[in-house]
């Protein structure tokens, strides 16, 4: 028997005790060979077929267009191939709808592209009606250039190298194509007609033309020179832009706007001070005011250093309270006054005093201090 009989002429063995009517030879296989083996084990894309008992094939899928994953905000470009799990989930007419799930595989060395740490996948679903992709989950679409056309740019496009050479082949051809270009034959003819009326205008007269051209570059080449000049004295090294009048007018309005600021910031001021003081207090103008705030800022003063601050009543010839200062432990006892000897001479009159210092003092100042 020749070799070709033996292969049954379509290139596959078929074992002796194998029985068409019963089994597929992939099962008759299976059974003999990889008895209590996954099932997938017997498929011809092996792991790829896994999840096929839940109607998932695992593919190879181009991306169709450049998306932007939400999962790492990393650029995934047109072209680039994933593993994808194929799924049909729908219908539209009797064409299938087709959803192709994926992880992210960039890489930037962060937390957001680690597969373990942040894991992120990408869907997108086929569309049949518009005949288009949809991205469904995981990434945004990155629109595209548009690039315009000639029309759109309102220039006359270049004749391709090959469409050129079909003209000249085939008449036919030639007329089709030149037929809609002779109906704008008026219309290039007003634009060229009027290219020509301005360039006739403009060097009628080509040396007056460049006259006043080189004059116009000399104007700017002045300026340039003095404002360059001007920002050396001044020590600026980086280019600035021309004064515009809207910078004049925020210039002209800073004072007055600092005047603004300055009376809102003393209203506030105001205000704080009139919330925080008493209602009952009586208002001291002029100096008055000032020598009363001087006396609490020599109290405040007073109290930071460790002094006691009370408030006696004794006799004055004002009849109001006069506080005292106390000086050193506020709790020692006051020790009684030193003792101090006077002493009279024919010259001068001499105090003489005891020299140990007494460990604490009282002191008096009256309202005016």
């Amino acid at each position: 028997m020749s070799s070709l009989a033996a292969a049954r002429a379509d290139n596959f063995y078929h074992p002796p005790d194998w029985d068409p009517r019963k089994e597929s030879r992939a099962a008759h296989h299976d059974r003999k060979n990889n008895a209590g083996a996954p099932a997938w084990m017997s498929h011809p894309l092996r792991e790829r077929a896994k999840k096929l008992d839940q109607g998932i094939l695992t593919i190879r899928f181009e991306m169709p267009f450049n998306v932007r994953c939400t999962g790492c905000d990393n650029h995934i470009g047109k072209g680039v191939r994933f593993n994808a799990e194929k799924k049909a989930i729908g219908k539209y007419l009797s064409t299938k709808i087709w959803s192709f799930r994926m992880m992210c595989h960039c890489e930037d060395n962060t937390w957001r592209t680690d597969r373990r740490r942040n894991p992120h996948f990408i869907e997108i679903h086929t569309d049949p009606k518009n005949a288009e992709y949809i991205v469904a989950e995981g990434a945004e679409k990155v629109a595209e250039a548009k690039y315009e056309e000639a029309v759109e740019l309102g220039v006359e496009a270049l004749d391709d190298p090959e469409e050129a050479a079909k003209r000249r082949a085939d008449p036919f051809h030639m007329l089709e194509a030149t037929q809609p270009k002779r109906a704008q034959g008026s219309t290039r003819t007003m634009r060229i007609n009027e290219l020509i009326k301005h360039r006739d205008e403009g060097w009628a007269d080509d040396y007056a033309t460049s006259q006043l051209l080189r004059q116009v570059h000399r104007q700017r080449r002045h300026e340039r020179e003095a404002e360059l000049f001007i920002n050396q004295a001044k020590g600026i090294s980086l280019d600035l832009l021309p004064e515009a009048p809207e910078d004049r007018k925020a210039a002209a309005s800073a004072p007055l706007q600092y005047e603004q600021r300055l009376a809102a910031v003393r209203r506030g001021e105001k205000r704080m001070r009139l919330m925080a003081g008493s209602i009952l207090s009586e208002v001291t103008p002029g100096d008055a005011k000032a020598k009363e705030a001087k006396r609490l800022k020599l109290l405040q003063m007073r109290r930071e250093r460790g002094m006691q601050v009370t408030s006696a009543k004794p006799e004055s010839k004002r009849g109001g309270n006069v506080p005292r200062v106390q000086i050193g432990p506020m709790n020692a006892a006051a020790p009684p006054r030193p003792c101090a000897a006077v002493a009279q001479s024919s010259s001068k009159a001499t105090i003489v005093a005891t020299r140990a210092a007494p460990a604490a003092a009282l002191v008096q100042y009256s309202d005016s201090e």
